[in-house]
């Protein structure tokens, strides 16, 4: 099978006639200062944010699926990172890039303009994303922040409360992909 390139041509619209922007002649878009949208977040708590994100994530999944319409499951990894890449930054909210840490997917962002205050947004784009191409539910956890590059480690639901323990626990994010990949050597993650 070919692989498909993402290619951004005429995927943002602007009709000035009529005051619209338009992402893949889909639902209007409203450009907004990035410190503005960061304060609304930050105001409507953590749960509205997290909707919020994972609805622009699932929008940016299923644009992707229906760009990839051979099937997600057959074009390899590396195609839909790239277009799902793509249609992130299309957004403005980033490069994203994927690291593999053995059997863990890191999801990387950098030059994101949500920086610090942002990584939520981020974590919650990439949960809806990858449920709405993949059709299985996902939990994005920040690792590391450097800058204006954030790591979010996908994983399980199921996995998450023992992740964040660790975390928490001060056990650095390179200690943690070992013992995760420990763990699934031996079966004990999902």
């Amino acid at each position: 099978m070919a692989r498909q390139e993402f290619c951004p041509e005429g995927a943002v619209s602007f009709d000035l006639g009529r005051g619209r922007v338009e992402l893949d002649a889909a639902v209007a878009r409203v450009l907004v200062p990035v410190d503005a949208l960061l304060e609304l977040c930050g105001a409507a708590g953590s749960e509205a944010l997290r909707d919020f994100g994972r609805r622009l994530g699932s929008e940016a999944g299923r644009r992707v699926a229906a760009r990839l319409s051979d099937g997600l499951e057959d074009v390899g990894v590396e195609t839909v990172v790239e277009h799902l890449g793509g249609d992130l930054a299309l957004v403005g909210l980033g490069s994203m890039g994927t690291e593999r840490w053995g059997s863990a997917l890191v999801v990387t962002f950098s030059e994101s303009p949500l920086g610090h205050a942002g990584r939520a947004i981020l974590a919650a784009v990439v949960e809806g994303a990858l449920q709405r191409a993949f059709s299985r539910d996902v939990t994005a956890i920040a690792l590391d922040e450097e800058g204006d590059s954030v790591r979010l480690l996908i994983v399980h639901p199921k996995t998450e409360p023992m992740v964040r323990a660790w975390l928490n626990a001060g056990v650095s994010w390179g200690d943690l992909l070992a013992r995760l990949h420990e763990l699934a050597a031996s079966g004990g993650v999902q």
